[in-house]
């Protein structure tokens, strides 16, 4: 069964730089076609409906969602998959805070006329964080190697290719040896345990009262989560008071602003520092200009 699903998306949306922000598009059950600027993923509908929902912006502000499914498919199922593309893709997400201040920065005039700044997220905090955990100390080959690998294990079966996200009560169920995240299978089954069992609410970090740095404290709670991964767990939810540096990120800095010279943390801090609450997402936005801005635009 198909259908396609027409949804608005406000002006200062850009698909495609949404889905090429970060590594997030390639991880299952993310994939993404470059060549026809697609981005799907399977996903389980609270009906218990397995559909894979491909995206593509075939005329300007319309995103066209082609969703496939076993099943014949409601305008409740309809709805939710609206919901969902939107929850991944920061749709609600105000960004002319972030416009007005980079105003002031001619280098990043950029941002504002390429509408880019939203970067691509995970249905739920859960799968964002099992994620996060799985991309630390490793390379991002085996990063998606492990999120497939999940999938497929955990998950449930649309096809032979595609696979939903597993969700935490699967998690909780099985055993290290199941699981099949090397040294991270502890963490992710203790998370999902403590998510099943109530005593972890990771879904109401989206929108929590709390000071991010408190925030960021209760997040290092969880096992597996160091100062890096709280912090990239801070932008996915999006707060961006932390920069999240990894080794890529740090050599990237170097090349880009210190003629191949490695600064110090303290220096890139205090580079993006004037970019107060936003200076994470700032960062990121210039380590990765060049793969934002269409060819032929670069200044």
């Amino acid at each position: 069964m198909k259908r396609d699903i027409h949804l608005t998306v406000p002006g200062d949306f850009n698909f495609w730089n949404t889905v090429w922000s970060s590594g997030w598009c390639g991880l299952a059950p993310f994939s993404f076609d470059e060549e026809r600027r697609a981005l799907s993923r399977v996903q389980r509908l609270a009906s218990g409906k397995i559909v894979n929902a491909t995206m593509m912006e075939r005329r300007k502000g319309v995103l066209t969602i082609r969703v496939e499914s076993r099943e014949e498919l409601g305008e409740a199922d309809a709805e939710e998959v609206e919901e969902v593309v939107e929850g991944c893709l920061r749709l609600d997400e105000d960004l002319s805070s972030l416009y007005a201040l980079l105003g002031g920065y001619p280098e990043f005039s950029w941002v504002e006329e390429t509408c880019a700044g939203r970067t691509i997220r995970s249905p739920t905090v859960f799968e964002d964080v099992v994620k996060t955990i799985c991309s630390t100390n490793c390379s991002w080959a085996l990063t998606k190697a492990v999120a497939g690998r999940l999938c497929r294990r955990l998950g449930e079966r649309l096809s032979e290719e595609h696979y939903t996200f597993p969700t935490p009560a699967r998690m909780a169920s099985k055993t290290e040896e199941f699981v099949r995240a090397g040294y991270r299978s502890p963490y992710l089954i203790e998370l999902a345990r403590r998510v099943v069992g109530g005593a972890l609410d990771v879904e109401a970090w989206r929108d929590s009262p709390l000071d991010s740095a408190v925030l960021k404290r209760e997040i290092m709670g969880i096992k597996g989560v160091g100062d890096y991964a709280a912090d990239q767990i801070l932008k996915l939810l999006g707060r961006y008071d932390f920069l999240a540096l990894d080794s890529w990120l740090r050599r990237r800095f170097s090349q880009i602003h210190g003629e191949g010279v490695k600064g110090s943390d303290g220096e890139i801090e205090g580079f993006y520092a004037p970019f107060g609450r936003w200076r994470g997402l700032v960062l990121w936005l210039d380590m990765t200009r060049e793969f934002q801005i269409p060819k032929g635009r670069e200044s």
